[in-house]
């Protein structure tokens, strides 16, 4: 059996039909599927580098990225396939050849109620224009999604999510819903945020601020008016106000200390499990 386009799309499916959540390509070995947390062996042929490097480019051109595989070491993107659906893909290389983890991605975004939150919290994260903090480490992208979903069920704005990576699809509903997916859509989370000011846009959901450029950008859309929802990646939830301060340089503290303070309403915390609200605290910033 040759591992081809057909053949790819033959895996990808029986994937879907299985219930996988991944599939597993590596050498040597056969493909495997990830069921019920467990890694089971398929019937298709044991692996061998060529055959890892031609479905690697195959699935490069269903996520339509040209990149030189001999060049990659490690590199995520997501794909989508016509009635099968969506995934993400991480390549990496080992033992000299290249393998592969396909995730498949959920298809309806969850909400908030599905992650254990209480019902009243996606309105008083949208109540408002302003800047919230999201810090959540097992359930980041569920839960960035969750709140774009209640965006998208109970407002009628225009709403801009920045992702990387991209884990749900939006379809509008009550809102229209643009999603920019680094570094497929745009090159960096600042370069996607900055149509935020830009556009007519009245939410912005960020996935990470992972530096100055990004965080000026959130201050600036919050202080505009718009409704800010930022995720802090690493960030404990009591730190939040710090952490985002220390993204810019320590001569600016004074100054983004009364920003935060001004524009700053909410943080959202995952402890143990449970999803809920702190007050900001916009003092801990100086302290």
């Amino acid at each position: 059996m040759r591992y081809d386009h057909e053949t790819l799309r033959k895996i990808l499916q029986a994937c879907e039909q299985s219930g996988a959540t991944d599939i597993h390509f590596k050498v040597p070995g056969r493909p495997r599927f990830r069921v019920d947390g467990k890694l089971v062996p398929t019937s298709y042929p044991e692996l061998r580098p060529e055959h890892t490097q031609r479905i690697a480019q195959e699935v490069l051109t269903l996520g339509r990225r040209e990149i030189a595989l001999n060049s990659v070491n490690e590199y995520e993107f997501s794909f989508g396939v016509h009635r099968i659906g969506r995934f993400r893909a991480f390549l990496y290389r080992q033992r000299g050849s290249i393998a592969l983890v396909l995730h498949r991605m959920a298809g309806e975004p969850p909400s908030l109620v599905d992650l254990g939150a209480d019902a009243s919290m996606g309105e008083a994260i949208w109540e408002e224009p302003g800047l919230v903090l999201v810090c959540s480490q097992k359930q980041r992208l569920a839960l960035m999604a969750s709140l774009v979903r209640h965006y998208n069920i109970h407002h009628s704005g225009y709403l801009l999510s920045v992702e990387h990576p991209l884990e749900y699809l939006h379809a509008d509903g009550s809102a229209s819903v643009a999603q920019r997916e680094v570094p497929h859509d745009t090159p960096s989370i600042a370069e996607g945020m900055r149509f935020g000011l830009t556009g007519d846009c009245d939410a912005v959901v960020v996935s990470d601020i992972p530096d100055a450029e990004a965080a000026e950008l959130a201050l600036q859309m919050a202080e505009s008016g718009r409704r800010v929802v930022a995720s802090m990646v690493g960030c404990p939830w009591r730190e939040a106000p710090r952490w985002f301060a220390r993204r810019f340089p320590q001569a600016r503290e004074r100054e983004i200390t009364d920003r935060l303070r001004r524009v700053l309403r909410q943080v959202v915390f995952e402890d143990g499990g449970r999803i809920g609200l702190a007050q900001s605290q916009p003092k801990a910033v100086a302290s």
